[in-house]
């Protein structure tokens, strides 16, 4: 009962967070990797099929993790919402819901099944202030959203599966064959997380290398010798393995570009804080984690999560902090970018933190007890509780356990006051303004089925697919296209002189372009000149307008 109470206050907790930074259910991020995102949708949703390749096909690229866009194609096929509803909703259902049941997953794993395990993991999982808040604001990056949200869970299974768990570990049939449904939902929702589970499961892997040889040696036996020699080359060959698939599982290295953001005392600093990316700092959770480091390296138990932690936060430093060639293969699956690899921090500090903290609680129990004699925690009140006081008593309980914590909630705060400047819409908006949007979804009754839209997709107008379902050119602004569009976008508002262009014009099914001004959400881009500055002309109609900045044309010249 006390953990069913402690995770609806969390997820209450977790979602105010995040529906405070959208604004409003409908909103929009205002960010780049929004119009591929909303557009996919859309994608999946009218083709009905949201596999990698299809998703992949739809911009021109050979696959693309779906794991995400098919949730959210799926809950729109049930409840008809509008996309951008849709696209909001289901992002706090993971981050409230998924992400504190998968924490719980790891912690109770590697910290063993109590009350206070799940306390202090609820309140922790609601204070981070780089996920899930930071994936929503950042990019925007639903898809690590959801692969984040359920890593713990895939890490709680693998060192369950390891024989590393506190609990008694299913049969190995069972266990690995939940670990390989987990691990192949992470690389779904995005390939970077699944390798991020290698790296944060490694340090276990080699702990149960190092305990069975520590059995085994000296290998006296002729069976001792040929296991020793199994269990070392399975450990080469994953090593190896691990590091090819490292090398070659990553974007092209013209697209992973982000620069060290600090220095590296600075990112020192922050990860001792548990202020990443210029965070209000979190003294308690720090406090807990080093408590946690140190308990675990004395008492000699579990010493594998220290690992995990140091290999999390090595990630961190290296993008955010630390500018030299072995960066590049070090972070290169993340395009070197600082912000996907904090959104991971939470990951690694949730193990030793919990144990910190519960290593300090059961220390202030003991001298309480030393003190007075009594136990604390171990008062009953007369009676047995039915499932209503034990209700109120869980609510109690979590809510003084929040009272200490609560200013380690403002990091939360701020980061939801944060990105809730991608979500305002006024005319100022990094992507798509209020009159735009207005135009956009009056195209079902501007335009007919099956035309197809031209536009400067940067400027918002790409996003009339996942809007209105009107077809556009260009559904994402790295979209790869052939030379048809590249034409089109040059020349569109020229081709009653140029013959060429109508071809182009006419072999997209180009009826309609819109123009939105010069306004985009990534800077000027070259190769765009047919559809910018738009006027009525001989190969152009005005069609439609909202306001003074958003416009529909009928293309008039090839038709």
């Amino acid at each position: 009962m006390t953990v069913g109470i402690g995770v609806v206050i969390t997820s209450l907790v977790i979602g105010m967070q995040m529906a405070t930074a959208m604004i409003h259910p409908d909103s929009i991020s205002q960010t780049y990797d929004n119009v591929f995102h909303l557009n996919a949708v859309r994608w999946a949703m009218e083709s009905q099929n949201s596999s990698p390749l299809n998703l992949g096909a739809f911009t021109g690229i050979s696959a693309y993790p779906a794991g995400w866009h098919a949730f959210v194609a799926i809950v729109g096929e049930l409840t008809g919402a509008t996309i951008p509803v849709l696209v909001n909703s289901t992002s706090i259902a993971i981050g409230a819901v998924a992400w504190p049941l998968s924490a719980l997953f790891l912690t109770f794993a590697v910290a063993g099944y109590r009350k206070a395990t799940a306390i202090v993991t609820l309140v922790f999982s609601a204070g981070f202030a780089t996920f899930p808040i930071l994936m929503i604001d950042w990019g925007v990056l639903y898809p690590n959203l959801l692969s984040i949200s359920v890593l713990p869970a895939a890490l709680g299974l693998a060192f369950t599966a390891l024989g590393l768990g506190y609990h008694n570990r299913p049969p190995a049939l069972i266990a690995w064959l939940s670990l390989g449904v987990a691990v192949a939902g992470v690389a779904l929702a995005h390939p970077s997380t699944l390798m991020a589970f290698l790296a944060f499961a490694l340090p276990g892997a080699l702990a149960v290398y190092y305990f069975r040889i520590r059995r085994l040696w000296p290998p006296e036996s002729r069976e001792s010798r040929r296991q020793a020699l199994i269990l070392t080359a399975a450990l080469l060959g994953g090593l190896v393995l691990l590091t090819v698939v490292w090398y070659f599982l990553r974007p092209p290295s013209d697209a992973a570009n982000w620069r060290v953001v600090q220095t590296p005392p600075q990112a020192i600093g922050e990860l001792l804080f548990n202020a990443p990316l210029g965070r209000p700092s979190q003294e308690i959770l720090s406090v807990c984690l080093i408590a946690g480091i140190i308990h675990l390296w004395i008492t000699k138990s579990r010493r594998w999560l220290i690992g995990t932690y140091l290999i999390g936060a090595a990630l961190f430093f290296f993008a955010a902090g630390y500018n030299a060639p072995i960066r590049q293969f070090i972070t290169g699956v993340w395009y070197f970018d600082s912000y996907r690899l904090a959104a991971l921090l939470p990951v690694v500090v949730l193990g030793p933190a919990v144990i910190g903290a519960l290593f300090l609680v059961d220390l202030v129990r003991e001298k309480i007890r030393t003190a007075d004699g009594s136990v604390f925690g171990k008062t009953r009140l007369p009676g047995n509780p039915g499932p209503t006081r034990q209700a109120v008593l869980a609510s109690v309980v979590y809510a003084v356990a929040l009272v200490p914590i609560a200013p380690q909630l403002l990091p939360v705060n701020f980061a939801s006051y944060q990105a809730h400047w991608q979500y305002r819409s006024d005319a100022n908006a990094a992507l798509l303004s209020p009159e735009e949007r207005r135009l956009l979804e009056r195209l079902p009754q501007t335009t007919e089925p099956g035309a197809n839209i031209a536009g400067l997709p940067s400027s918002g107008t790409a996003l009339a697919y996942a809007l209105s379902g009107r077809t556009v050119i260009q559904p994402h602004i790295l979209t790869t296209h052939g030379s048809d569009v590249d034409v089109v976008n040059a020349g569109l508002k020229n081709a009653a002189d140029f013959p060429a262009v109508c071809e182009s014009v006419r072999s997209l099914n180009v009826r309609y372009v819109l123009d939105f001004g010069t306004r985009t959400v990534t800077g000027t881009l070259a190769g765009y000149g047919g559809v910018m500055d738009l006027e009525e002309n001989a190969s152009l109609e005005l069609v439609d307008s909202e306001g003074s900045g958003a416009r529909l044309f009928k293309v008039t010249a090839c038709w």
